[in-house]
């Protein structure tokens, strides 16, 4: 009994934690804010012009699945289309109850329904991050290339920004602990290699890696990165079109809304739910270079995090509802495809 309360506290712990963490960001950047000019700054916005760009949302999610369906494919199983989307989509409503658990919710569920391997799918997932983190280094660059000026102006409008990156890179303990982290991983996987968690990892790593190797060299490379433009096209364009919502942002132009866009996107990695907090702090602080007051892009950030998170929620609920009545083949249907596709 005791064990399963322990359990339990630590499940809620690692809920409340990120959520409390990303409250305290927002009470920080929203404690001084004139409450009655936000409400009447979001009242002022066009919600059906927000409510279209969900749409946009939608579409980034469903190119996602099917970016993660060639690299499933290119290994050898067919789950079907549908088990994908909705993982994927369901996957969002996860991260939100955990952060960066819906990412593991659905390799696992897609492992349970389509009889996919977790080694496959979580492989195939870190080839699916990875892409993801080079095509947010491009879109950077791009915005460097585009108005390498705002990055200077940020810098300069939000100091605090700035001096907490160079006080991170140049303290003696963040390079400490990255160095004694690699250095108890060496330890361990050099002086125990029998314990049995130790043999589960590298088996789990062997079957991962062939399957990473194999989904890089797959034949639809072309369809690959046409899936990954437009999966990062239609997040843009769910991000850039509430701009025409508010008056103050409607005439900032898709460079700016690439650029605020892209800051944002920075701020969804932080371990709290759906990036709040970090999100709202990314925004406001990127539209306050481009001339927006701070109870302006507060208003903005508050609507349009609001709105699209609610969307999240319910889409991904319904898909995690709707995932098990996928009609499937059965299992010896399965073995007869992969056997011929094999051959």
């Amino acid at each position: 009994m005791g064990k399963i309360n322990l359990n339990v506290s630590r499940k809620v712990l690692k809920t409340l934690f990120p959520l409390v963490l990303g409250m305290v960001v927002l009470w920080l950047l929203y404690k001084d804010t004139n409450m009655a000019e936000l409400w009447q700054i979001t009242k002022s916005a066009n919600f059906t012009i927000i409510a279209y760009s969900l749409l946009f949302g939608l579409a980034g999610n469903i190119f996602r699945a099917l970016r993660w369906e060639l690299t499933i494919q290119s290994v050898g199983y067919y789950p079907k289309r549908m088990s994908l989307i909705y993982a994927v989509m369901g996957n969002y409503a996860v991260n939100f109850v955990l952060p960066r658990a819906g990412e593991v919710w659905r390799c696992g569920v897609v492992t349970k329904y389509d009889k996919v391997p977790f080694s496959t799918t979580f492989g195939t997932l870190i080839v699916d991050r990875f892409f993801d983190v080079v095509a947010m280094g491009f879109i950077m660059l791009l915005c460097l290339l585009l108005d390498f000026r705002f990055f200077f102006a940020y810098f300069q409008t939000n100091p605090t920004v700035g001096q907490s990156v160079i006080s991170t890179f140049s303290s003696f303990w963040f390079y400490a602990i990255i160095i004694l982290f690699f250095m108890l991983l060496y330890i361990v996987f050099r002086f125990l290699p029998n314990f049995f968690l130790i043999k589960k990892i590298k088996l789990f790593y062997g079957g991962m890696k062939r399957d990473i190797l194999t989904v890089w060299k797959m034949n639809q490379k072309g369809l690959f990165i046409l899936y990954t433009f437009l999966c990062w096209f239609g997040y843009y364009l769910y991000f850039y079109l509430c701009f025409y919502a508010f008056g103050f942002t409607e005439h900032l132009g898709p460079v700016a809304g690439l650029i605020v866009f892209a800051m944002s996107s920075l701020g969804v990695a932080a371990p709290t739910q759906g990036g709040i907090g970090a999100w709202h702090f990314m925004v406001i602080t990127s539209l306050l270079v481009y001339g927006v007051t701070w109870e302006q892009g507060s208003a903005f950030a508050g609507a349009v995090f609001t709105i699209q998170s609610a969307w999240l929620i319910l889409t991904g609920i319904l898909s995690i509802f709707a995932i098990q009545y996928v009609k499937r083949d059965t299992p010896e249907t399965v073995e007869i495809v992969n056997r011929e596709t094999n051959n």
